[in-house]
This record gives structure tokens, C-alpha cells and sequence, in this order.
């Protein structure tokens, strides 16, 4: 069952400027500075099954079978995107290091080398808010499918003053402790750059002239926050042949972020429509793969 995308969506090109319509009575402009406003504001668990996500949020035996980097092309056309979606979602692989419940402790957590403090914490804040991110992404169109060649990987924002007072001296030895503490901190960013592997430019770095392609160009850096807001913002880069953007006024740029990633048996839900899906949670993208992929 194919994921489909909901809502209207009109796309007008402007010079170093784009906006944007999600519906007929909202429409807002974005730069270099975020600009938007919290909608449909949450509260913390609305609608997160936690009992049932325990269940299902097992730590993976050692020879659970893993998603590579090699599972997935560069440049690929939306068709062929939508067919490795589906492969991926329904197959036996799962993230790498993906987060699991620890029911000795009682928390969510994410596994990361020991000479880095060990496993991470993982708020059930990011995780609830993560979940916002995902199905208003996909609700607006910023992003077809949960998966690294669309959105997939994420990179961090936070205040510049309460970076360099919490989190800019911390040693590796406790960047685990670090990361535990940025995951549950309502003023931490969420850079999405959705279409990751999605073919827009032609060979001489022109955009394809096709309507969605140039939607999904224009809305590929998605900004969401950690504070229960369901806000979801986007971030332009006209500098960057593939308008991939790395600033954000008055934040600190963190670039290791987490990835995301459907399945079938993940642990954590979002809805589409009428449907439920799953998804995971690890601390690094698909590695590359030994041996070759067996799909």
C-alpha cells in the first residue's frame, strides 16, 4: 500500500524568496529567519500509546537484519522513490542502532560507543514531537516517505547563548549525556533536508521542469520544534545549487542529528489519513554494506 501525500498544495516561485499555500486561508513567507506560527498546539502523549509502544520497541538481536546505504540510489526519479519506499517498509531490515525500550530502566534508548558515555536517553519528547514533524511534513508536502533518500536524517539548532552555556564544552567522553539532554530541551530545532536522493537537477544544475520537483526543491529544509507546538517551518539557502540550508539566525548549527526511518515493525507511530504507520529512531545513517545488499 502506496503512501499518499494529503492536502492542497500551490507552489509560486519568487526571487530568493518562495511562498507557499497549505490551505486557502494560510500562506506565509520564509528567509534565512524562521517566520511561521504554532497550529493545532499538542499536549505531551496526546494520541502516543506508550504501553503499546513499549511492545513493540524491542532492543534488536544481534542478527537483525539492518537497512545499508547501499539498499539506495542517488538521483532516483519519485517513481522509483515510491517503489523503494515500499520495498523498505514492508522488508525484514530496520534501522542500525536503532532505539529500543529498556524496561530494567525504564527509558527509550538510543545505542552510541561507549567512549562516548554509552547508550543515549531518548526523550519521549523528541519522540512525540518527531512524530508531529512527520505527518505535518507529509501532510503539506514538504516530504513523500519516511525513509534516508527522503526524509531521513535530521541535523540540530539551538540558541546560541544556551549552547554555549549548556552544551559547547562537553567533552567527548559525555557527548551520550549531551545528546540526552538536547533531545529533551523545548528549545532545540530539528532540521529536516527531505528529497534527499531525489533527482530535481539536470545536468547542468537547472531545476527539472516539473511542478512537483520544483515543490519538493523549494521545501526541502523543514525546521520543527521540540516543544509541543506542532510547528513545522521551512529554511531557504538560494546559495546552495541544491537549496541545501545550514543557518539559522541566532542558533548554533549541530551537525550529527538523528535518522528516521518506516517499517513495517518500528516502533513509534504516525498517521496518514486513515492509516498508522511505524517508524525508528537511530543516531546514524545506513552504513555502506560488506558484502552487497540482498534486495
Amino acid at each position: 500500500m502506496m503512501l499518499r501525500k494529503h492536502g492542497a498544495i500551490l507552489l509560486a516561485l519568487w526571487v530568493g524568496l518562495y511562498a507557499y499555500a497549505c490551505n486557502p486561508n494560510e500562506s506565509e513567507t520564509y528567509t534565512a529567519a524562521l517566520g511561521g506560527k504554532a497550529d493545532q498546539a499538542g499536549l505531551p502523549s496526546e494520541g502516543m500509546n506508550w504501553a503499546q509502544i513499549e511492545k513493540r520497541c524491542q532492543k534488536p538481536a544481534a542478527d537483525e537484519p539492518i537497512i545499508y546505504s547501499d539498499d539506495f540510489q542517488w538521483g532516483i526519479s519519485a517513481e522509483a522513490m515510491a517503489q523503494s519506499f515500499e520495498k523498505i517498509y514492508y522488508a525484514d531490515k530496520r534501522l542500525s542502532g536503532r532505539a529500543y525500550y529498556d524496561e530494567e530502566t525504564r527509558q527509550y534508548l538510543l545505542p552510541n560507543d561507549d567512549s562516548q558515555g554509552g547508550p543515549v536517553v531518548l526523550s519521549p519528547r523528541l519522540i512525540e514531537n518527531v512524530r508531529r514533524h512527520i505527518e505535518k511534513a507529509l501532510l503539506r508536502g514538504y516530504a513523500d516517505y519516511v525513509f534516508f533518500p527522503d526524509m531521513g536524517h535530521s541535523h540540530l539548532f539551538i540558541p546560541e547563548d544556551r549552547w554555549e552555556e549548556e552544551y559547547k564544552s562537553t567533552p567527548v567522553s559525555k557527548m551520550s549525556s549531551m545528546y540526552s539532554r538536547l533531545f529533551d530541551d523545548p528549545e532545540l530545532l530539528v532540521l529536516y533536508h527531505t528529497a534527499e536522493q531525489l533527482q530535481m537537477l539536470d545536468e547542468d544544475s537547472e531545476l527539472l521542469n516539473d511542478r512537483h520537483l520544483r515543490w519538493r526543491f523549494f521545501t526541502r529544509n523543514v525546521v520543527g520544534d521540540n516543544a509541543y507546538l506542532a510547528r513545522i517551518d521551512l529554511l531557504h539557502e538560494p546559495t546552495h545549487s541544491s537549496n541545501t540550508s545550514r543557518k539559522l539566525a541566532g542558533h548554533q548549527y549541530h551537525g550529527s542529528g538523528f535518522g528516521i526511518s518506516a517499517n513495517k515493525d518500528g516502533c513509534f507511530p504516525y498517521v496518514v489519513g486513515e492509516f498508522t504507520y511505524w517508524f525508528d529512531i537511530s543516531l546514524s545513517d545506513p552504513p555502506p554494506s560488506e558484502v552487497g545488499v540482498d534486495f
